[in-house]
């Protein structure tokens, strides 16, 4: 099959709001084809096969999964297929996604599902309950008003129907009963645990224990979902978080530093510029703007 990529042009409606809904009754076969956006699909009825680069895997009413941008699929096989397409732009459309890193089921659905495309990825792919699936298909439903009537206020109300989505999806993923959905949950449990715990001392011995894998599968598994290894990525989120309190300007660098979970501020401050590209004064600095309030000056003096 042919490649073809999918523009932001879906969203001629309104090309500021980088979000649209498609329901897609008695879908047919689809060529391969990427996107630029990503795309949240929910299969509501009947069933097909999702084809990728390297497989293709069997689709069934209940079925959830997130297509990035850069991931090539298509379709074929469709049987009654209905399915939802929640097309959206992460990088426009600005989601407070941070709220949900001490979810499991999150970093399952939205992180590591997307970008494990071995055979083991179709058998924990998150499956909805008949149930769940009702209760998915209201959030939908209430989306897709807010979408077609666009009154006005309707952008912060569809931003709220997405989230209440997402939210929901994601906890159901911890529902999921079957032993196959285990893998990519046990390797969310271990991006919630470091998100939860990043301020105090994270061992490997810890996070195998939570993944119930081997070192080098943990080490393995982690290189093809981040691209990086486990502990240089419980390093990149203290950077984050340490970066999220220099931003607030009256916090000192090394506070920053103790807090995160760092002992030795040097360190901190070599592992602060590779992740930020910038040293922690430089970047305290420019979300740091001095005030003329006596009661501030103090402030604006520190370092």
């Amino acid at each position: 099959m042919n490649n073809r990529i999918m523009s932001s042009s879906v969203f001629k409606e309104d090309e500021s709001f980088p979000l649209t809904v498609h329901r897609v009754e008695d879908h047919k076969a689809c060529v391969v084809h990427s996107h630029e956006f990503h795309e949240l699909v929910v299969i509501m009825a009947g069933r097909g096969r999702h084809i990728t680069e390297r497989k293709a895997s069997p689709l069934e009413a209940g079925d959830v999964f997130l297509i990035r941008g850069d991931m090539r699929h298509g379709y074929g096989d469709m049987e009654g297929m209905t399915l939802v397409n929640i097309l959206f732009d992460p990088r426009r459309l600005k989601l407070p996604m941070a709220f949900l890193r001490d979810l499991p089921g999150y970093h399952a659905l939205f992180r590591v599902d997307p970008q494990i495309r071995t055979p083991e990825r179709v058998r924990s792919r998150l499956r909805l309950s008949e149930e769940e699936l009702a209760e998915a298909a209201g959030m939908i439903a209430l989306l897709q008003e807010e979408m077609s009537r666009r009154k006005p206020g309707y952008r912060f109300l569809a931003c709220t129907h997405l989230m209440a989505l997402i939210g929901f999806l994601s906890r159901c993923y911890a529902h999921a009963s079957r032993h196959a959905d285990r893998p990519l949950l046990r390797m969310g449990e271990v991006l919630s645990h470091i998100e939860q715990h990043y301020c105090e001392p994270i061992a490997i011995r810890q996070l195998t224990g939570i993944a119930h894998m081997s070192e080098s599968t943990l080490m393995r598994t982690f290189h093809r979902v981040l691209g990086r290894s486990p502990m240089e990525h419980v390093i990149r989120v203290r950077i984050q978080r340490a970066a999220e309190l220099l931003q607030q300007g009256d916090v000192r660098v090394t506070e920053a530093a103790f807090k995160c979970g760092f002992s030795d501020s040097n360190y901190f401050s070599r592992q602060f510029r590779k992740v930020m590209h910038a040293s922690p004064r430089v970047f305290r600095a420019r979300y740091h703007r001095p005030v003329d309030h006596p009661a501030h000056q103090s402030v604006t003096r520190r370092s």
